[in-house]
C-alpha cells in the first residue's frame, strides 16, 4: 500500500513540464538564462545551444525545497542541463524553446554506482520564472531608451 506522501510526489514528478517557449530573441533568452543561473558553469556553447552546470550537493546550498522538514542527504547531488532551440510558433513569430534537465544521484557509497532519482520540478519552474521575469526587465529597458524624451 502506497502512502498519501508518495502518491504526492509521483504526482508532482508526472506534472512536470521542463520545455518553456520564449517569444524573445536567442541571445536575450540565453543571457538571461546565464543571469539566472547561480550555479558554476562548467560547459556552454550557444552555437549549440547547450548550457551544464557543476555538481551542486543539496545539503551544500543547493536548492531546497520549500516545504523540506528535515536536512537533505549529504549523498544527493545533482547538475543542470538546459538547451536552446531556435523555433517558429504556429503564429509565425520567433521564439525559443528551452529545455531544463535536473540529473539527480544518490551515492550511497564510494564504491556502489550512483542512483538516479527522479525531480520534483520545482527548480526547473523557478529557473523558468526569473528567465521570464529577466525578459521583461529587459524590454521594458528597451522600450525606455527607445521612448523619444519629450521637448520642453
Amino acid at each position: 500500500m502506497e502512502l498519501q506522501a508518495d502518491k504526492a510526489d509521483k504526482k508532482r514528478t508526472l506534472s512536470v513540464t521542463p520545455q518553456k517557449v520564449f517569444l524573445s530573441s536567442y541571445e536575450a533568452v540565453w543571457k538571461a538564462a546565464l543571469t539566472v543561473l547561480k550555479y558554476s558553469i562548467t560547459d556552454q556553447n550557444q552555437e549549440t545551444g547547450h548550457i551544464e552546470t557543476d555538481y551542486v550537493k543539496a545539503a551544500d546550498g543547493g536548492w531546497l525545497r520549500p516545504d523540506l522538514t528535515k536536512a537533505p542527504s549529504a549523498g544527493i547531488r545533482y547538475k543542470i542541463l538546459l538547451s536552446f532551440v531556435r523555433i517558429k510558433t504556429d503564429s509565425g513569430k520567433n521564439g525559443v524553446k528551452v529545455t531544463i534537465d535536473k540529473r539527480i544521484e544518490k551515492i550511497k557509497d564510494f564504491f556502489s554506482d550512483p542512483e538516479n532519482v527522479d525531480t520534483d520540478g520545482l527548480e526547473e519552474k523557478a529557473i523558468f520564472y526569473r528567465m521570464e521575469r529577466e525578459l521583461l526587465i529587459e524590454e521594458a529597458i528597451k522600450r525606455l531608451n527607445n521612448d523619444p524624451i519629450p521637448e520642453i
